[in-house]
């Protein structure tokens, strides 16, 4: 008797999954329904994108697949809560993103501000003033031989800014090596 419980037990298992009307499929995960597949030290997406599991201090936390502005990006965290967003996007399109990344903090009333460093080189702006420091988000974009990218940091204001000079050092590195 217990042995012919046990195996309707195990048939009533199998057949769960098919009687709810759900074929029982593996999981897939989510990246690769982004187009995302393991590449050695990380992940590459479909168009290209190559993103290492760290680049300089940072390590990635998440991929993103392509929108309306973007073929493809990765999140990434560094030390004490910086956040770098690195985006592929189609050649000659970078400096477009970039204006549109201007004008839209602009509109929103964030104060651009000039930095020194290698935040000079990109496009910055305080979005929180009313704390001893103040956060800032600062844009680059680079254009490469068969796409253009864009590379987005947040960071603290003055704690953090000894970081920025490294941290695009590196992520200008890793898109060097993008094949």
């Amino acid at each position: 008797m217990a042995k012919q419980a046990a195996a309707l037990l195990v048939l009533a298992m199998l057949a769960l999954p098919t009687a709810a009307g759900m074929p029982a499929y593996a999981q897939v995960p989510p990246e690769k329904d982004a187009g995302w597949q393991s590449d050695v030290g990380g992940l590459r997406h479909f168009t290209g994108l190559r993103c290492p599991d760290m680049i300089g201090d940072f390590y990635r936390i998440k991929v993103m697949e392509g929108d309306t502005v973007s073929q493809a990006g990765c999140i990434y965290t560094g030390r004490d809560g910086i956040t770098a967003v690195l985006r592929k996007h189609l050649q000659g399109t970078g400096r477009r993103e970039a204006l549109t990344f201007s004008r839209n903090y602009k509109a929103a009333g964030f104060e651009p501000i000039k930095l020194t460093g290698a935040a000079a080189s990109g496009i910055s702006f305080r979005t929180r003033s009313w704390t001893p420091t103040s956060l800032c988000e600062t844009l680059w974009y680079f254009s490469g031989a068969t796409s253009d990218y864009t590379l987005w940091l947040s960071y603290t204001l003055p704690t953090q800014e000894v970081e920025i000079g490294p941290a695009v050092t590196a992520f200008t590195m890793a898109l060097a090596n993008q094949n």
